[in-house]
């Protein structure tokens, strides 16, 4: 019930102001690269020890056309990109001058 209010209240804003709506997700997006950068220093550090060597799923290797022998820490930084470009071309949108 709440994921119906959330979409159809995003689907009605995004009617009345997409650049507002564009630059919400550009902002969620950009709490994600920084949680996937908090998650790889953590990585680093050594304070994750199950997931240092943890092989990637081969979904994720797929989906990310990573090496067969990827790590976890490997399907993070692709998500991370991916997460970045998601943040740049929502800003970009929300950019956008009005006509």
């Amino acid at each position: 019930m709440t994921q119906g209010i959330i979409f159809n209240s995003f689907f009605l804003g995004y009617i009345f102001s997409p650049k507002t709506c564009h630059r919400i997700v550009g902002y969620l997006e950009e709490e994600a690269v920084h949680t996937y950068t908090i998650l790889l220093k953590q990585l680093d550090e050594g304070k994750l020890p199950h997931w240092q060597e943890m092989p990637a799923s081969v979904e994720a290797i797929e989906y990310y056309h990573l090496k067969s022998d990827a790590k976890f820490r490997d399907v993070i930084l692709a998500i991370r990109a991916d997460e970045a470009c998601h943040r740049e071309i929502n800003h970009h949108f929300a950019d956008i001058p009005s006509d």
